[in-house]
């Protein structure tokens, strides 16, 4: 995504030289807020995990005031492949796809939306950026 912000902005610099450096700057667009939720989960789950590997159960149920393992965590025991395969391999990848939006946007002057990816679902054409910026009132560089 990075590279297709820095060909974008040279090539609208290129068209418009009065954009200047500071006249185009890109950030990342945040994901939704239930993915960043449950992406913070799924590390806390990660930490607890291997917490329990590197202490283990019965010094950590010990630290929360209880006597000895739930009955809980008796299945956990037994399934502690699976769940780690799950926790550390597959969920993981599951939530990195949503946690990158893929958002490109273009805002001129802080209120003048000139392309959005986010609405119209694809990559801008060259085309569309050239004419949305002339009728922004821009002046386009006319090539001899």
């Amino acid at each position: 995504m990075q590279r297709n912000f820095i060909e974008t902005k040279r090539f609208l610099q290129s068209q418009f030289p009065e954009l200047r450096d500071e006249d185009i700057t890109g950030s990342n667009y945040p994901p939704p807020p239930i993915i960043e939720l449950i992406s913070k989960i799924l590390s806390g789950l990660q930490l607890a995990g291997i917490a329990f590997f590197v202490v283990g159960p019965t010094a950590i149920f010990r630290m929360f005031g209880m006597p000895g393992a739930p009955a809980w965590y008796e299945g956990v025991s037994k399934n502690a492949v699976q769940i780690a395969i799950v926790l550390y391999l597959i969920l993981p990848q599951m939530i990195s796809k949503y946690m990158v939006t893929g958002a490109f946007e273009i805002i001129l002057d802080d209120d003048i939306v000139i392309y959005s990816k986010l609405a119209m679902r694809r990559f801008p054409q060259r085309g569309e950026l050239i004419t949305s910026l002339v009728d922004a009132g821009l002046k386009l560089v006319q090539k001899a």
